[in-house]
């Protein structure tokens, strides 16, 4: 097993439900024993897909204490980067020193027109954002030509380093992070893509490093009594439908999955299956000495009572199993 495993809540969108949601879902999160709670980003989804990650999690750093408030991920080149630099930094201050920040690319044309950035730009941009957040974090004048920035500083600065991971799938981006980054997250664990993400890591990193950490994003559910299991599976497939198709024809899961991607659930039945399907997942990231899994656990949306009785069915029936080594 891993050295380190932390086990994450999310990736809450908004998607059908009001946004005060996640407050309550972070806080349920927090009670039942997750070690974070993770929110992502898009834009003009006809769903309400969520468009702001940080103001989010600054409304659950008020209502939690322990728990770690992440973004998986930040459409990193459509912000500016001064501008997300001190969001982030008020973030982790508001929430004493919990902000882990995830940065990615995105795949949305239209979100890069609607932003007016040219996304030819975008891995230059996000390659030179990582050395601005990190000078940013210091609380002193720095600047990044590459970007723009000159002789600028943030204050507040954060609590204290923000973590910060980088996403993506295709090898170039995988490395990227590898190079860069204090973690990798992957959000789609199938097998096939998280081994495909591990192979090229080890040719920038040490797998036994224990400054960076393998993140990866598991599509769950459960089926116990109060959850609307079956209602969360038919939601899933709709939405997901439409992301698919939006991705069809762009190097995202090219070659990491085997025929057309699939809207089916990664890891889905009771608390036993559930609990096996994780601890395999955990296994093939064995070499990895901090692995911190994201459960996208899928909800009778918008439903918010049935999602906080199958948050609290989690944390009692999944989560301490996989905190104990396999007998």
């Amino acid at each position: 097993m891993t050295g380190e495993l932390r086990i994450g809540l999310g990736l809450w969108s908004g998607q059908h439900g009001d946004p005060t949601d996640a407050v309550a879902l972070a806080r349920a999160g927090e009670d039942a024993g997750f070690d974070s709670f993770w929110v992502t980003e898009h834009h003009g989804m006809p769903d309400g897909y969520l468009p702001s990650p940080l103001p989010v999690l600054a409304a659950c750093a008020a209502v939690t204490r322990r728990i770690e408030l992440a973004t998986g991920v930040v459409l990193a080149p459509l912000h500016h980067p001064l501008r997300l630099a001190e969001d982030a930094a008020l973030v982790d201050r508001l929430s004493g020193g919990r902000l882990l920040l995830g940065l990615g690319l995105g795949y949305a044309e239209h979100e890069y027109r609607a932003f007016g950035v040219d996304p030819a730009t975008r891995g230059a941009r996000l390659e030179a954002l990582v050395g601005a957040l990190r000078a940013a974090g210091t609380g002193e004048p720095f600047s990044a030509p590459g970007l723009d920035l000159h002789d600028v500083r943030v204050t507040p600065a954060p609590a204290r380093p923000i973590p910060l991971w980088l996403g993506g799938y295709a090898d170039r981006a995988v490395a990227r992070a590898g190079r860069l980054a204090d973690g990798h997250l992957v959000g789609r664990g199938e097998p096939g893509i998280v081994s495909a993400a591990s192979r090229i890591l080890e040719t920038v990193r040490d797998p036994a490093d224990p400054t960076f950490v393998r993140g990866v994003v598991v599509t769950c559910v459960l089926d116990a009594p109060g959850g609307g299991a079956a209602e969360a599976r038919a939601g899933f497939a709709r939405a997901q439908q439409a992301y698919e198709a939006m991705q069809r024809g762009r190097q995202v899961y090219a070659g990491l999955v085997t025929g057309a991607p699939t809207v089916d659930v990664q890891i889905g039945g009771d608390a036993d299956e559930v609990v096996a399907g994780l601890r395999a997942v955990v296994m093939s990231l064995a070499a990895w000495s901090r692995v911190h899994l994201v459960i996208r656990l899928l909800f009778a949306e918008p439903d918010l009572g049935t999602a906080l009785t199958r948050v609290a069915t989690f944390g009692e029936r999944v989560l301490p199993h996989l905190r104990l080594p396999e007998t």
